[in-house]
């Protein structure tokens, strides 16, 4: 049978798309910016804009792919934690929250649940990250939000305005703080929270068939397709190279660097607490019986922040400082970066023959460091990985590539342009029977 498969990733600065042919190659992809609208720290989001938006850069990829496309299957992977409560009439009773928004009840989570028993329960740490920490504070701030019977993550919002049934899937249900990790379903004591209302079904896995696109608004190309949720961003990103495998590594590079580990279960409770402790997370992954311990760390955004310091505002600019840094002899002896986080940096040991090409150099290395050790905390607790693939926009960089190549010298890269949507397309033709012959990885 000829014919595509769409794969949509909600991210977090741009809406993607992708289309595949049947033998997994990509055909065309499109993008819109994701629509925040910023206050300050606070950015949040119309969910009817956003599944609209969505929809349109889907059809866009596949109208370019082909003179009259016929869409098979469409997957949507995305951001978590961010989401949807919604009525029963699947009515939004509130924005959309960015799972990165400082807004959230904590201190009810751990006043009622506890921090450890919360870390333990559900694999995340307890701060305001948790989609339970944001659905407390809304339902704290916002009263009609107590009218909710459903909370949907980004990607089960945009499959279900497409016509999809009402699923929740398993990896994004992993990054709600409503799911009990042990037991895969949803957890009574955080229902409790919330006036005892259940707000997710039992959860299915990535790839599962939840309908087909269907209705007035939903674009004519990709009526009839079969939709599946594709799941958490990361983990479909890794899925989409490879990576998503006993053992393996899959190192993303963008805004946010993600490491993602891929381990089978069981992985108990103390190693759950001790890894959420140190700022990881646990939850189920959407390749079906296995687990995913991932952590992350600002290396894109503090990278694009001392590249503003030094007034280099343009990708040009960037790759001439990266030609001059990889020009040094080695690194500074003294300077090095201190502490990076979403909201800051620090640097330490700057004299006076510091330049913008050691700075950039040391940054970069500062970064991958911060990376390995992170990583070596993973390691202690779910064993050592085997293998390393790569990918993201900030590998394109040359020093950043070579600081990564002297930490991982077996380091796999890809050519796949958008790991996360192509990883999604995958998953829609796994749920339409079709699945794509790939050499990928």
């Amino acid at each position: 049978m000829t014919g595509l498969f769409v794969g949509v990733d909600v991210g977090t600065t741009r809406i993607k798309a992708v289309a595949v042919d049947t033998a997994g190659k990509e055909l065309q992809c499109a993008e819109r910016p994701t629509p925040w609208r910023h206050d300050d720290y606070h950015a949040e989001t119309d969910p009817a804009r956003l599944a609209e938006l969505a929809g349109a850069v889907a059809a866009e990829a596949a109208a370019a792919s082909a003179a009259e496309p016929r869409v098979l299957g469409v997957g949507v992977t995305g951001m978590a934690e961010t989401g949807v409560l919604a009525d029963a009439a699947d009515r939004p009773l509130a924005p959309a929250i960015a799972w990165h928004d400082p807004r959230g009840d904590v201190e009810t989570i751990h006043r009622e649940l506890g921090a450890e028993v919360f870390q333990r329960t559900t694999g995340m740490r307890a701060g305001p990250l948790p989609s339970l920490a944001k659905l407390l504070w809304l339902r704290r701030e916002r009263p009609e939000t107590a009218a909710a019977v459903r909370f949907y993550s980004v990607g089960e919002w945009v499959v279900r305005r497409l016509g999809g049934e009402p699923v929740a899937e398993l990896s994004l249900a992993s990054r709600t703080g409503l799911l009990d990790l042990a037991t895969a379903r949803p957890w009574p004591a955080a229902a409790e929270l919330l006036g005892g209302r259940v707000l997710l079904p039992d959860p299915v896995v990535a790839g599962t068939p939840a309908g087909r696109a269907g209705g007035e608004d939903v674009p004519a190309v990709l009526r009839g397709a079969v939709l599946t949720v594709a799941g958490h961003d990361h983990q479909v990103a890794a899925y989409g190279v490879g990576a998503a495998t006993d053992g393996a590594l899959f190192n993303s590079l963008g805004t946010a660097e993600a490491l993602v580990r891929t381990v089978r279960p069981p992985l108990p409770p103390e190693r759950v607490g001790a890894l959420t402790e140190q700022g990881m997370s646990v939850g189920w992954h959407v390749v079906a019986g296995h687990l995913c311990v991932l952590t992350g760390l600002p290396t894109g955004l503090t990278l694009g922040r001392i590249a503003a310091l030094l007034g280099v505002t343009t990708a040009e600019g960037r790759a001439e400082l990266s030609r001059r840094a990889l020009a040094e002899p080695g690194g500074h002896p003294t300077l090095r970066l201190v502490d990076p986080r979403d909201d800051h940096f620090g640097l330490a040991g700057i004299t006076d023959d510091v330049t913008p090409p050691r700075l950039w150099r040391a940054v970069a290395d500062g970064l991958a460091d911060h990376a390995e050790t992170l990583l070596g905390r993973i390691d202690a607790q779910v064993g050592p990985y085997r293998r390393v693939v790569a990918a993201g926009g900030w590998l394109r960089d040359p020093v950043v590539l070579a600081a990564k190549r002297r930490r991982f010298p077996a380091m796999q890269t890809t050519a796949i342009a958008e790991p996360g949507a192509y990883g999604a397309a995958r998953l829609a033709a796994e749920a339409a029977g079709m699945p794509l012959t790939t050499t990928e990885g």
